[in-house]
Formats: structure tokens, sequence, C-alpha cells
């Protein structure tokens, strides 16, 4: 019995003073996983390592974010010319970790946690306007880094207010958690960031609660699945006497894989935009995209966004265009639906209704591949429905708009002018004429 005892408490004593330090060794090398695969995942931003002191039971870090190259990049020259700063902003990212597989340092802090893991962490923010000016940021983050790599983190924001000579903001705080696992591919954001009010010299915003719900997964493919929801109350912009107000905006999301095949749908309703001396303006899309080749999907994906990361992002675009050809063609030749079942822009003079589907065939393989087969394999029907009103004050503003009806692409309905074609095998028929088209190589 008592050789049990003092094994147990030689175990307890690894457990608790030897093991921090090696977890502590694995907890940085996962640390640094995760920042190659978060720059991975997001081109144009630089993610550093500033410092990293590691100790037996906890260890400090600094990391810095910068928005810049590729998709940024304009945006960080019309910064860095505006502001005169040596620099461009970026944002630190102060972090304590208390690891071992008990991470007991962790108790006599905020959201301690005994639980085996990793690490245990605490984060702060700063930002640096470029100037090494550090400015405290409101929020914590605290996180648990599972023994595999996972990591369970919540954002909290407490109330709070900002002010510095022209500028100033207020918060009403912020909750989010988050799930992420680079191993599976994971990702998850479920949460709220409370409304926000921002002032400098003569612009001035609002921004209602912000509600993220969304479970994501990377696919073998390089692309996320799974559901996603964004929505956003109101929001409310101004600037040198200009007025813009934005009632609310409903992202939801989804997408799945079939086999290899690819299907994704998009639900996007902005509600009641007043648009300074124009009125109220409306828009709801319900798109999908079902079928696609998963594995040339991808690849297009990859290629655009590894464009969007490099130093001049319309060249590598030009670039990536060619490098692409090959799956082009095999995205186009396996087939697929592209539908719009509902776009709908409502303005003050009505509602524009617009639906939209193309199919295409899967191509036989064996033939050779060719853009004319394609487009004798694909199949097209799309449906406009103009209010009166609307069509009668364009053709005011441009006469040219009325040959529509002579030519008969729109035609009077009621208190409506629609279109109604249809494409199947080169042949365009538009409000039941038929209008053949050319097809090159045919």
């Amino acid at each position: 019995m008592k050789r049990w005892l003092v094994v147990l408490l030689v175990v307890l004593a690894l457990v608790i003073l030897v093991s921090p330090g090696i977890v502590g060794r694995l907890a940085e090398q996962n640390m640094e996983d995760n920042i190659q695969w978060a720059a991975s995942e997001s081109p144009g931003v630089n993610i550093t390592t500033e410092a990293y002191e590691r100790g037996w039971f906890t260890s400090e870090g600094r990391h810095r974010v910068v928005l810049q190259g590729g998709r940024f990049r304009n945006a960080s020259e019309k910064y860095a010319a505006a502001s005169g700063n040596p620099n461009l902003p970026s944002l630190i990212i102060d972090t304590r970790f208390d690891h071992g597989l008990v991470p007991l340092t962790s108790l006599s802090r905020d959201a301690g946690s005994v639980m085996p893991a990793l690490a245990s962490t605490i984060s702060t923010f700063q930002l640096d306007p470029g100037n090494g000016q550090l400015v405290q940021l409101p929020g914590t983050l605290f996180s648990d880094v599972s023994l595999t790599g996972a990591s369970n983190s919540r954002l909290l924001v407490e109330t709070g207010s900002y002010e510095d000579q022209d500028v100033v903001a207020s918060w009403d705080g912020a909750d989010l958690a988050v799930y992420s696992d680079r191993n599976s591919g994971e990702i998850s954001v479920h949460g709220t960031i409370e409304p926000s009010t921002f002032r400098a010299d003569d612009s001035r915003a609002s921004v209602g609660a912000i509600r993220i719900d969304a479970d994501q997964v990377r696919t073998p493919y390089g692309f996320n699945i799974g559901p996603g929801n964004f929505s956003l109350d109101t929001m409310t912009l101004e600037d040198d006497g200009q007025k813009l107000v934005v009632g609310g905006i409903d992202v939801k999301m989804n997408s799945s894989l079939q086999a290899d095949r690819a299907n994704s749908n998009s639900v996007v309703t902005i509600s009641d935009v007043a648009i300074p001396g124009f009125g109220d303006v409306s828009m709801v899309m319900d798109a999908s995209m079902n079928g696609l080749h998963a594995e040339s999907f991808g690849a297009i994906i990859k290629a655009f966004r590894d464009a969007q990361a490099a130093d001049d992002p319309e060249m590598a675009l030009q670039t990536a265009l060619g490098d692409v050809k090959d799956d082009l063609q095999t995205l186009a030749s396996s087939g697929g639906e592209l539908r719009f079942d509902r776009f709908d822009v409502t303005l003050p003079q009505g509602t524009v209704e617009t639906k939209v589907t193309v199919e295409v065939a899967e191509t036989d393989s064996g033939a050779g591949f060719s853009w004319p087969s394609v487009l004798l394999n694909m199949t097209a029907s799309i449906d406009i429905r103009v209010p009166a009103e609307l069509f009668d004050m364009a053709t005011m503003m441009n006469p040219q708009a009325g040959s529509l009806l002579a030519m008969g692409i729109l035609q009077k309905d009621g208190d409506k002018y629609i279109m109604e074609a249809e494409y199947a095998q080169g042949l365009v028929t538009v409000n039941g004429a038929p209008m053949p088209i050319p097809i090159p190589g045919l």
C-alpha cells in the first residue's frame, strides 16, 4: 500500500513540477504552428513573433499583426501617405501562457483552469498607429489549448469609451466564443458584438449589434464547408454632411460536399438603405451552386487567394488565370448548376425581380474538351420583371432604353415590363421569339 502511495506521489510530482517545462515547449511549438496556419488562411496579413520568454510554469509572448501586401496594399499605401507615419498600423497581442498538464499557475488570474491542457492563456491588445505610441485596446481573450492542439477561446469586451483630441469612440462590449483545430480544420465562431459609435472630425459612424454564428470545417480540397450566419442590426455613416443609413444586413450561408461535388447556398438581405436624394433601397438575394467539381473548384479558389496575397494582385491575377486553365476546363466539363432563385432590388419606384438558372451537363471526357461543347451542353433561363414607373423614368433619362421594347426584349404586362428568356443548344428564346446565336467552332 505504501509503495503505491509513493508511486502516486512521484507521478503527481512529475505532472505538477516536471511536466510544465516540457509541455511549455510543446505549447510554444503549437503557437508557432497556429501562426503559420493563420497567416496561410489570411492573404495580406503578416503575423510575427516579436518576443517570447519561456519559463518553467509560465511564459510571455508578444505578436504583431500587420495588414500589408495583397488586397490590403492600396489601403496601406494610402494610410502611410495620409498619416505620415513611418510604419503601417499594427495590432500587438500580449499573451501569458500558463502551461503544464495541470496549469496550476493559471488559478492566480481570471478564468484560470486546472483542466489538463497544453496551456491556459490570457491575451490583451494594443494598437500601434505606426509611430510606436501604443494605444491600449479593450477586450481580453481567454484560451485553453488542449493536448491535441485544439483551442477553445472566449473574447470578452466590457462597455467602455475612448477620447483623444478629435477622436471619440464608445462601445457596449462583445462576447465571442471561438473554437479552432488546425489538425481537423474545424473552426466555429459564436457570439455578439454590441453596438458602438465613432466620431473623428466631421465623420461619424454608428454600428448596431453584430451577431456571428459559424461552424466550418476545411475540406481536402482547400475550402471550408458548413453553416455560417451573420447579421447587423443597423449602421449609420455620416461624412461632410452626407448621411447613409442601412436598416440591417442578414447573411445566411451553408455549403456541403457530396462525394467529390461541392454545393452551397447563400441568402443575403439588405434592408432599408436610405440614400440621400433618392430614397430607401432594399435587396434580397437567394443564390446557390450545386454539383461543382470540388477538386478543380478548390484549385481555382487557392489560385485567386494566392493572387490576393501577392505584392501586385492585379498582375498575379492575370497569371493565375493562365495557371488554372486546366482546372477551369475540368470544372466546366464536369457540369454543375448556378441558380438565383431570387434577386430582388426594391427602389422607391418598385421592385425589380430577377430569377436566373444556368445548368451545364457533364461532358464526355473521351471526346476531348472544347468550349463549344460546353455551350451545347448548357441550358439557361432568366426572368426579369421591372416596374413600369422605373422603366418609364429610365426612358426619360435615356431614350435609347425604349429600344428594348422595339426589339421585343421587354414586353408590357400590366404595371410591369417583363423579359422571359431561355437558352438551349445555341438557341435563345426571348418572350417567345427565337433568336439563334452563333457559337464559335461549330
